[in-house]
């Protein structure tokens, strides 16, 4: 039996479909490689643009800022890492509730989109995609100690001689209540200047006076009200007549002219430490552990700013040989309290006999700004007046060398360093603060 032959059915053009099928998923396979790279390279590029804008925009953030200034800033670090995007968004804690933090913190958040354009996918139909990036910029919220001098020196350029004080218009129970206890009132109004310039609640300030001892005047608080009152009463260091006191007293001639300071115990025993008024390691320790004060903020830049008429001759009280601080004998002639000789090479431990006030004040700095075994912040000194580069007796350099070594030096080479200016007069003092508080809002957080 024979079956009929079916005639061959062509299998070219199958061929030419499979092949065509295969060319387009090769395709579609080369471009997903490479358009799916180009995708990461550029999702890459814009959120690296996102990051630097976010960064500048938060060092922005400051008081007074508006949306408009931190958009413009950010717009220009995007365009500078040469990335096209679109839909620029800037939020901040005023705008998008979810950066509110408590406390507050500087949190700038940018998101940017942009549009790229494929080389290959359009094969299969996918002819472009979006993307988005966002990142959240921080810069420091601050907690800024002012240590501010008020010994009776901050009261001597009322009329006499501006290093001895022995004029009526030097009386601080005169220039107290006068508001006119003079460089002392120009520094209160500098110190008011540079707390306008912080901003709050984000920001905190606390301040400290120091004289024969340090006080703790305002804690840190985040009211600007608050700081701004307490700082409009301080009032220069004032000790009572002398009729009535052992330690530094107000004196009066038998007509009531003010004479000046006096120190009875010290004319009767010897013992200047009662007679010393510049205690500039106590601020330093007031300052130090006022951080820790509740509640801390680990997370913000701590910052102590000193500023000081002259070098250290004071401690704290509690020595139990020395009632009004350390001043050991070989420094019961001038300059009282403190060794003739301000150095590295003459430093002495705390257990040393010789341990002066300039040796205290060194340590309190290092307690100050030591990120191991102290409290880590940023010292900021400021010396003002010709006390500070030319005291009389002892090494003339003194305030200068203590001020320098507290802001550039203390706490070892691991500390975050601030920066010690000088101050021929008060009429430098609010530049200086101006470059502090730029310093300042430039640092980001860590």
């Amino acid at each position: 039996m024979t079956f009929p032959k079916h005639p061959k059915i062509p299998e070219r053009g199958q061929a030419i479909m499979l092949v065509a099928i295969a060319l387009v998923g090769l395709i579609a396979i080369i471009g997903l490689m490479i358009d799916g790279g180009m995708y990461l390279i550029e999702y890459s590029r814009l959120k690296r643009s996102v990051d630097a804008a976010a960064i500048s925009a938060a060092l922005q953030f400051r008081e007074g800022y508006t949306i408009v200034e931190l958009e413009d800033i950010a717009v220009e670090f995007i365009q500078l890492n040469q990335v096209d995007a679109y839909d620029l968004l800037i939020e901040t804690c005023d705008t998008n509730g979810d950066l509110c933090t408590n406390p507050a913190r500087k949190l700038v958040r940018v998101t940017a989109t942009r549009k790229i354009d494929f080389g290959f996918l359009p094969v299969i139909g996918i002819r472009d995609a979006t993307i988005t990036a966002d990142a959240v910029g921080e810069a420091a919220s601050v907690d800024a100690i002012l240590v501010i001098d008020a010994s009776a020196s901050m009261a001597y350029e009322g009329g006499g001689d501006p290093n001895r004080g022995d004029d009526p218009a030097d009386d601080p129970s005169v220039c107290n209540p006068a508001k006119s206890c003079q460089p002392f009132e120009q520094i209160k109004t500098v110190a008011a200047n540079f707390v306008d310039h912080l901003y709050f609640p984000f920001d905190r300030v606390g301040v400290v006076t120091f004289d024969r001892d340090p006080h703790k005047t305002q804690p840190l608080t985040a009211s600007k009200t608050a700081a701004l009152s307490r700082i409009s009463n301080l009032n220069v260091y004032q000790p009572p007549a002398c009729n009535t006191a052992h330690g530094p007293c107000l004196n009066y001639d038998v007509s009531g002219n003010y004479l000046g300071l006096e120190c009875p115990l010290y004319r009767s025993t010897g013992d200047p430490s009662s007679c010393t008024s510049s205690n500039i390691g106590g601020g330093f320790a007031v300052a130090g552990n006022m951080f820790a004060d509740p509640p801390m903020r680990d997370e913000s830049l701590w910052v102590v700013i000193l500023l000081a008429g002259g070098p250290a001759n004071a401690t704290t009280r509690d020595m139990p040989h020395f009632p009004y601080g350390y001043c050991p004998l070989s420094t019961w002639v001038t300059p009282f309290c403190r060794g003739a000789d301000v150095s590295a090479a003459t430093r002495h431990d705390s257990g040393d006999i010789d341990y002066d006030a300039d040796d205290f004040a060194r340590d309190m700095a290092d307690f100050v700004a030591d990120p191991v075994n102290g409290q880590g912040a940023v010292i900021f000194t400021i010396g003002l007046g010709e006390l500070v580069q030319n005291t009389p007796v002892g090494d003339p350099e003194a305030g200068e060398k203590l001020l320098k070594y507290a802001a550039e030096e203390a706490g070892g080479t691991h500390a975050n360093h601030g920066v010690y200016y000088y101050a021929p007069t008060p009429a430098q003092l609010d530049e200086i603060f101006r470059s502090i508080a730029e310093n300042i809002a430039t640092r980001l957080s860590q």
